[in-house]
This record gives C-alpha cells, structure tokens and sequence, in this order.
C-alpha cells in the first residue's frame, strides 16, 4: 500500500511544525510516491508526479507575483501531491497569490512553522514508502512465483483459482464479461456486508473477465499483491486451455483499432465488428473513454469499475492507451451514458489535478463511433499537452482547441494570436501586470464580471480598471458578443501556441 497526502501531514514528525491546509482541501487523498525538499523555482520540470515537495521558499525570494502564480501552476501540472511550505525564515507567511493560484488549480498548499529538518522528515516518509513498496513487491512475487510455477508444471485454472483462494486464505471466483462463473473455489456468495475485491482479467492487453475474491480480514498488501499479479497467470492459462479464447478477444481488439483509427467502412462491416465483439448494435447507447494507464495507477481496474456500473463495454490497450467503448440501454428512464460514465470516473480519479481521462459524448447511432473514439483517443493527447488539469474531461470540453490544433498550421495561429492579443503580454512584461491572466479568466467566465472577479481575487473596481486598460490596447469593445468570442478563440489558440514551444 501506499501512502496518502492526509496521512502524511498526521505524521508525527510533520505533526510537529503544526501543517495547515491553505488549499486544496478535496486533494488530501492524493497519492504520495516520494518526499522531495527542494528550493530550486524550476523544480516543476524535475518532477514527475505524485510528489510531496517541501520548501522554506528561498527560490522564491527576489521573483514577482506573477511568477509565484506561475511556480504554484506548474506544480500543478507536474501531478504534485502537494506544497508543504515552511514560513518565518523567508516569508512571515505563504504568499497569497500562490494561494490564489493553488485554490484555481486544486493544489494542495501546506503551511508549516519553522520547527523541521526536512532531511529527517524525508528520510522518515521515504523510508516508510519503501519498507511498505518492497513488502508489496515481495508478496507479489511470492504470488507471481506461486502461480508461474504451478502454470508451468501444467496446473488447471481450476488449480490455480483455488490457489489463489488458499494464499488469501478466503474464496475467490473467475468470471466472464457475460457474468458466468467459469470457476469457483470456496462459497463466493458473500454476505451483502462482506467486504471483496475485485480486478480484470486481460488476455493480450483486452479484457476478457473478472477475478473476485473476499478479503476479510486479509492483510491489504496481501490483497494488493495477489489482485495485481494473478490476473496475468490466469490470462495465460485462459489462452492454454480455452483455444477460442485468444479468437472472441482478436475480434475485440479489432474493433478498437478500428475504432481509434477510425478506419473508413461500410455500416454492415462495423456492425459485424460490435456482434463479433460481443456489442449490440440497436436500442443501445453508447459512449468511449481513453485513459492514460502511466498515470492510472490500475486503468484496467477504473475502466472495469465502469462497466459494472453501465452494463456492458469492452476495452484493452491501444498504442499504450486503454480505449473502451462502454454500452447501455436507451429507453426513456435512462441517463445519459456519457454522463454516467464521466461521472463514475471522475468518482475514482478526483484527487488526480491532471489530466487522466476522456469520455466521448454519447451516441446513439453505432456509425458515429469510430468518429467519437478517434475524438477521445486525440482529446486525451491534446490535453495532456495542454496541461490541464482536470482529472476527467468530456471531448466538448477541448473541441475549440481540437479544432485549432487539425486545421490552423503553428505559424498561422502564432499569427492570429500575435495580432488578437499579443500586445496584452508586451504589456504585462513592461508593467508588471496581469491582463492575459486577466483577460483569460474573464473569457473563461463567458464575461461574466463578478464571476471574474471572484475567481481573480480582486475587487470589482479593480477587475473593471484592468477591462478598460485591455478594451484600449486591443481596440475592442468587451460587452460586444461577437468581439468577445473572438478574444476567446485567441485565447484559446494562445494555449496551443505555448503548448508547441
């Protein structure tokens, strides 16, 4: 198991300096890989997520405010866990505009008193990350060993389910898609109260079923270990002893790539595609998920999660990105699919502040699915480089920017930018200000001024002056609609320009 941001400010160690959250309150579940003490202003491109970064704020000294905000986003976009920053030797306190920025991006700022060596509180954490990494990997092993040798001396998935009921010293159960039990050892008819785990079984990167097995009172590293290592023999052995296995799952890998690629063909040819997958193609609804699985820790699982809670949907690994197409009933009383399926995501992947996931809009009509996976396949990648950071986003949610990035060449848009609102950053390096930022969140907000406001931080007087000072500069009228919209595709295109630099 490993450690969470919560469960580090409660060590006794941390305990000592008196940490307070001054942001980033519904992130304190994130998960924390490693202690990191550093001083260094760019130490975002150092990182590689799911940090914990403490500092007393030297490489802070001496920088403006914008460039405090633009520190605090950058970490952000990093996948930091979180900001622990001591005050009382450098600043009397946490600057506000890095805790501005922090509550905009969802990041976890911590205020500690100067009563820590950060070296000892590094060692601390990071050695109990370790001890409790090398325990995980040592019955993971041991498991993995296990069922390996047992597969090779020829063991039946019969054998080796109930092998795995023996190591958790409970029941465990191996199930199709379609919900037949293939095996069972043990009762695995739990009590409603009962507590089990379960995981996706993938035969050659496609999900074929389930494992599922009860956990009580069984060590969580224990549990960890055996969910993470026995899908895989058991895949194996799925492909030795079930010879139409490794067929049924072709057919759905088909499909995804052709769904990803979204090939050109005929409706016959796609609807032949979904049966052989096992997808109905009438009086169904639809919708496609892209996740990340570098930065899922179990994308599998997450996308295994949402089938049970649709109905039905096939998934496995395309090109290193798990694609699903996800399937429901359509009929009066049901939701929109695409809903449901954004919804059960973002329910899993909520401490996450970047990106990890996409979800389609919902179709209806099984022709419109190559074009809808293709857009959330490219949606995952485009926001990624953008740096969003949000955990889940639908495809409307980037559609300016998909649009920008398929048919505008860089030097065009770099153009169109330069002569929309180029001016507004020449003058915010000159003057020390902020009307880019200003300016973005106004558009953001749909030009709603309290709003701006709001989000800026600033007075209502304050937000009005920076409005008329961009309405000079860029010679535009900002109650004007369609002067507006046009301000938001700059904007827009803005992100793409510095996301190509």
């Amino acid at each position: 198991m490993t450690l969470i941001l919560r469960q580090i400010l409660e060590h006794p160690l941390v305990r000592r300096a008196q940490p307070s959250v001054l942001s980033g309150h519904d992130h304190l579940d994130h998960t924390v890989r490693w202690v990191h003490t550093a001083d260094l202003y760019d130490i975002a491109p150092l990182l590689r997520g799911d940090e914990m970064l403490f500092t007393n704020g030297v490489g802070l000294l001496g920088v403006d405010e914008n460039a405090r905000r633009l520190y605090v986003r950058r970490l952000a976009e990093s996948g930091v866990a979180g900001l622990c920053f001591e005050v009382g030797r450098t600043f009397a306190e946490v600057p506000e505009e890095m805790v501005d920025e922090a509550v905009d991006v969802g990041l976890p700022i911590i205020e500690l008193q100067p009563a820590l060596r950060f070296t000892e509180v590094a060692e601390a954490v990071n050695s109990e990350l370790i001890d409790r990494s090398v325990a995980r990997l040592r019955h993971a092993d041991e498991i993995s060993r296990a069922l390996s040798e047992a597969l090779a001396r020829g063991a039946s998935l019969t054998e080796l389910v109930e092998q795995v009921a023996a190591a958790l010293g409970s029941w465990a159960c191996l199930s199709d898609y379609a919900g037949r039990t293939v095996v069972a050892s043990g009762d695995p008819r739990p009590e409603d109260d009962e507590p089990s785990s379960e995981a996706p079984v993938l035969v050659e990167g496609t999900a074929w079923g389930r494992l599922t097995a009860g956990t009580a009172g069984v060590p969580a590293q224990l549990i960890d270990a055996v969910m993470d290592r026995a899908p895989t023999v058991l895949g194996l052995c799925l492909i030795r002893e079930q010879k139409d296995v490794a067929g049924g799952l072709r057919a759905q890998q088909v499909l995804l790539h052709h769904l990803v690629t979204n090939e050109p063909t005929n409706r016959s040819m796609l609807e032949a595609r979904l049966r052989a997958a096992s997808v109905a193609t009438s009086d169904h609804q639809y919708a496609c998920i892209a996740v990340d699985p570098v930065r899922v820790e179990s994308a599998a699982h997450l996308v295994d999660v949402i089938v049970r809670r649709v109905g039905h949907g096939v998934f496995g690994l395309v090109d290193g990105v798990l694609c699903g197409v996800l399937a429901g009933p359509d009929d009066n009383a049901a939701q929109r699919l695409a809903h449901v399926v954004r919804g059960t995501a973002l329910e899993k992947l909520w401490t996450q502040s970047r990106l990890c996931a996409v979800v389609s809009r919902t179709v209806r009509d099984v022709a419109e699915l190559p074009r809808a996976m293709s857009e959330t396949r490219a949606t995952l990648q485009l926001g990624q480089d953008l740096h969003i950071n949000d955990a889940v986003v639908s495809v409307q949610a980037l559609a300016l920017e998909r649009y920008l990035a398929a048919h505008g060449s860089p030097e065009s848009t770099r153009q169109f930018v330069e002569e929309q609102i180029g001016v507004l950053a020449k003058a915010d390096s000159a003057r020390n200000s902020q009307l880019s930022h200003t300016l973005e969140v106004f558009v953001g907000c749909g030009g709603s001024k309290a709003e701006s406001a709001k989000r800026l931080h600033v007075r209502r007087q304050s937000l009005y002056y920076r409005l008329d000072q961009i309405a000079k500069l860029l010679d535009v009228d900002m109650d004007d609609p369609k002067q507006l919209s046009t301000l938001t595709v700059a904007i827009t295109a803005s992100r793409l320009v510095d996301a190509g630099k």
